[in-house]
C-alpha cells in the first residue's frame, strides 16, 4: 500500500513528489480520502487503466490584469504574461465502478510593476459505482490553490473584489446518489462540504468561510423530447471569525430554495431549458462589541430576505455552427464574506470556418448585489466578450489566437475599470494510454 500511495504522488501528478508533503497539515486528510478511494479501485479488477498529459503555452498581453478602476489611470496597470500549464487525465474503469483523476499546474509569470506571479494547482477526482442497473453511488472532489486575481476576478463567478493579489486554497468534497424508480423517473440527491481559505494580507480584504449544500431533485421524462423536475436544497454559508480593530464578529447565512424546472426540444436543431424558484435567506451575525452602548458585550441581528432564482437557456444547432444563450439568477458565496445575487446573462457562438479553423465569440454580462436587506456597497456590473480563432495544426495540437474586452463598475461610487487583452496559446494533448493488463 505505501509503494502505491507513492506511486499515485508521482504518477498522476507529473510533478515532484514533495508538492504533497508541502500542503498545510490540514489538508492531508482530503488527500488520503481521494487516496484511498484510488487504492479502493485498485483492489478490484480493473477492465481499463489509462493516463492522458497535455500541455499548453499562452503568451498575453493585458493593459489593466487586475481591473484597476480609473482612479489609476495615472499609473502603468499593464502586463505581459507567459502562463503554462501542464497537466494529466489517471483513471481506470470497469462495467462496474469508474474514476479518474485530473490534474493541472499552472505556472504564472508577469513582466509589470506588480505581483502577478503564482504557481497554482487544480486536482479533481470523480468516481462512480453502480450497485445496480438502477443505482450508481458516485464521489467527486478536488482541491484548488490559486489566487485572489483568478478566483475571485477571472473565476466562474465572473467578477470580483480584488484590492490585492494573495493566495487561495479550496477544497471541496461531494457524495451523491441516483436511482432510476422507473424507466421514466429518476431520483438524485448530493451532499457538499467545501472549505476557502487565504493568506494574509496588507489590506485583509478577504475572509476564510466554509459551506455546506444538500439537494434532493426528481425528474419525469415524459415523453423523448419533454421532461419536467422538482429540487429542493438546503445551504449553510458560514464565516467564523472576521476581526476588524478590536471588534470580533462571526456570520452565519443559511438558504432554502425549491425550484421547478422542464426540458423541451423545439425542433431536432432547437432546445430549450428553463427553471424557476424561490429562495428564503437567513442571516446571522454575532459580534464582541455593542456600538450604542459602547460596551463589549456580544450583539447578535439577524436578517430575513425571499427572493426569485431562476435559469433560461436556449441553444441552436446549425450545420457548421452552434449557439446558445443564458440567461439566469441566482446566489453566491463571495471572498469578503457576503452572499451575494448575480443576474446574468451569457451567450455564446461557434462556427467551423473549415476542418481545421473554428471561431467563437463568448459575451456575458454580471450584474452583482448584496442578498440581505441591506447595502454593503459592494454592487457592481461587469461585462466582458471574448472572439478567438482556433486553428486546428493536426489531431493533438492546436493555436488560439483571442481578444478579451473587460469592464467594471461599481454601483456606490461609479468607479470604472477597463480591461483589453490580447493572448496566443499552443495546446497540445497526447493520445490516450490505455491497458488491459492490471
Amino acid at each position: 500500500m505505501g509503494l502505491f500511495l507513492k506511486r499515485i504522488a508521482w504518477n498522476s501528478l507529473y510533478m515532484k513528489p514533495i508538492f504533497f508533503n508541502s500542503l498545510p497539515a490540514r489538508h492531508h486528510c482530503h488527500f488520503l480520502i481521494l487516496v484511498t478511494v484510488t487504492a479502493w479501485a485498485e483492489t478490484a479488477q480493473a477492465k481499463e487503466i489509462y493516463i492522458q498529459p497535455s500541455i499548453s503555452l499562452q503568451a498575453e498581453y493585458d493593459d489593466n490584469k487586475r481591473m484597476s478602476t480609473d482612479r489609476f489611470s495615472a499609473v502603468d496597470t499593464s502586463a505581459y504574461g507567459v502562463i503554462t500549464r501542464a497537466g494529466a487525465k489517471v483513471g481506470m474503469r470497469s462495467s462496474q465502478y469508474d474514476l479518474e483523476v485530473n490534474n493541472q499546474l499552472i505556472i504564472n509569470r508577469y513582466k509589470s510593476d506588480f505581483d502577478l506571479d503564482s504557481e497554482d494547482f487544480n486536482l479533481d477526482l470523480t468516481a462512480g459505482y453502480n450497485f445496480s442497473a438502477k443505482s450508481r453511488l458516485g464521489l467527486s472532489a478536488d482541491f484548488t490553490r490559486d489566487t485572489t486575481l483568478t478566483s475571485e476576478l477571472e473565476g466562474d463567478n465572473g467578477t470580483g473584489l480584488v484590492q490585492d493579489n494573495i493566495i487561495r486554497q479550496q477544497w471541496s468534497i461531494t457524495p451523491n446518489w441516483s436511482y432510476s424508480l422507473s424507466n421514466t423517473q429518476f431520483l438524485q440527491t448530493s451532499y457538499t462540504h467545501s472549505e476557502t481559505t487565504y493568506e494574509e494580507s496588507e489590506l485583509g480584504s478577504f475572509v476564510d468561510y466554509s459551506i455546506d449544500n444538500i439537494s434532493l431533485s426528481f425528474r419525469q421524462q415524459w415523453t423523448a423530447v419533454f421532461s419536467n423536475n422538482i429540487s429542493v436544497t438546503a445551504m449553510s454559508f458560514d464565516i467564523p471569525e472576521i476581526i476588524n480593530g478590536f471588534v470580533k464578529s462571526s456570520r452565519e447565512t443559511t438558504e432554502y430554495s425549491v425550484n421547478i424546472g422542464a426540458d423541451y426540444e423545439i425542433a431536432p436543431t432547437w432546445s430549450t431549458s428553463i427553471t424557476v424558484g424561490q429562495r428564503f435567506t437567513n442571516t446571522e451575525e454575532r459580534q464582541n462589541f455593542n456600538f450604542n452602548t459602547g460596551r463589549f458585550e456580544e450583539v447578535t441581528t439577524s436578517s430575513d430576505v425571499q427572493g426569485l432564482i431562476f435559469s433560461l437557456n436556449l441553444t441552436k444547432q446549425f450545420e457548421t455552427a452552434s449557439a446558445d444563450v443564458t440567461y439566469s439568477r441566482s446566489t453566491s458565496a463571495q471572498g469578503d464574506g457576503r452572499l451575494q445575487v448575480s443576474d446574468s446573462l451569457s451567450a455564446n457562438y461557434r462556427h467551423s470556418l473549415t476542418q481545421s479553423l473554428l471561431f467563437s465569440i463568448n459575451a456575458n454580462i454580471n450584474e452583482r448585489t448584496n442578498s440581505g436587506e441591506e447595502d454593503d456597497g459592494n454592487g457592481r456590473t461587469y461585462y466582458s466578450i471574448r472572439p478567438s480563432v482556433r486553428w486546428r495544426l493536426d489531431r493533438k495540437a492546436s493555436l488560439t489566437a483571442a481578444y478579451r474586452y473587460r469592464n467594471q463598475s461599481f454601483d456606490s461610487n461609479g468607479e470604472e475599470a477597463v480591461s483589453n487583452a490580447i493572448s496566443l496559446n499552443f495546446n497540445y494533448q497526447w493520445d490516450k494510454v490505455a491497458t488491459q493488463r492490471y
